[in-house]
């Protein structure tokens, strides 16, 4: 599994350019610096989370054929420090992904102000050499909920994360305030696969699959699951259960069981990634916060296509409402993110 990446993001990198307003030069030069990529937990082979960002990576370093160099988190879910500032030695660029590596970007990047950091997942401002990546999550996450208090028939659902952190946090509770939006009587179980600071919950698919049986068994109908490489543990239950169903997040895993995912919470790491690096690479570095959402498409819901039989029109009709209305500020969603 860890050398597969998703073709679905591949395809979808395409849409690249009609996504954001990227600001970039057509004829911009570049010395062809070396860019280093430390994964969040799980690694590449993920369908999710890393292959997401991956891909973007992937797309610049084809355009633009700068040197890439990937350090992939070890089995707590982080990078040993030691392995980061090797790294960063060795690179004129470093993408950092996930939360728990926030420690890494505020010591690292003001050490080396020669250097370009993007991070992801955490507001790190007031670093000039630094870009924070934030994406919206909560407001998507609303929709997903709102859909799956529409379809839901034993009106019990759960969510399922990697571990409590922030970014994951704000998932929930997107999620349980779009359930509670249009099906105020369903039940909205939240559970964690590791306690807070263990990152290993987003790398153990077999007790994600374990703890979704379980779930399932107890009259849960509908499972969000936001848990990296362990999510697909999660939608294999969902493949083996009859009447039971997955939402899948950060990249569209719709694919990987027709027809029992309904849906995927997708966060644009690609878009964001691509446009990031692109920058650095060229000259055209931004550093600070930036915040993708809805607005832009880089928070959004797959096209349900394999789930088309059980989400009835009127029931997509009421989402893109809502979205709108998240848009239009007439929906404010919790954030939980720092």
């Amino acid at each position: 599994m860890k050398s597969r990446i998703l073709s679905a993001v591949a395809v979808s990198l395409l849409l690249v350019l009609t996504l954001f307003s990227v600001g970039i030069p057509a004829n911009a030069q570049t010395d062809k610096p070396v860019v280093g990529f430390v994964t969040g937990a799980g690694g590449l082979g993920d369908m999710s989370f890393n292959d997401n960002a991956y891909g973007g990576l992937r797309r610049a370093q084809q355009e633009l054929g700068f040197s890439l160099n990937v350090l992939e988190a070890d089995a707590t879910g982080t990078a040993p420090a030691d392995k980061v500032e090797a790294l960063v030695e060795q690179c004129d660029i470093l993408v950092l992904l996930g939360a728990q590596h926030t420690h890494h970007a505020r010591e690292y990047a003001p050490k080396h102000p020669d250097k370009k950091f993007i991070f992801y997942e955490e507001k790190v401002a007031g670093i000039p050499n630094l870009a924070s990546i934030m994406f919206r999550q909560q407001d998507g996450s609303f929709l997903a909920g709102a859909l799956a208090g529409r379809v839901s028939r034993t009106r019990k659902i759960a969510f399922l994360g990697g571990t409590y952190v922030a970014p994951v946090a704000a998932f929930a509770q997107g999620f349980l305030e779009g359930v509670k939006e249009v099906a105020p009587d369903v039940t909205v179980d939240i559970h964690y696969i590791t306690p807070p600071g263990d990152f290993s919950g987003f790398s153990n698919p077999d007790r994600a699959y374990a703890m979704a049986e379980e779930m399932f068994a107890n009259g849960v109908d509908i499972i969000f699951a936001v848990a990296g490489l362990s999510g697909n543990g999660v939608i294999e239950a969902a493949r083996r259960t009859e009447g039971r169903y997955v939402i899948g997040v950060d990249s569209d895993q719709d694919d990987m069981a027709a027809g029992k995912v309904l849906t995927s919470m997708v966060k644009r790491l690609d878009v964001a990634t691509y446009l990031q690096v692109y920058r650095a690479v060229t000259g055209n570095f931004k550093p600070g916060v930036t915040d993708f959402g809805l607005a832009d498409n880089a928070v959004t819901l797959t096209d349900m296509r394999h789930t088309r039989n059980i989400i009835t029109e009127p029931v997509i009709e009421e989402v893109n409402a809502l979205r709108l209305k998240i848009i239009s500020g007439e929906i404010v969603v919790t954030d939980l993110r720092p």
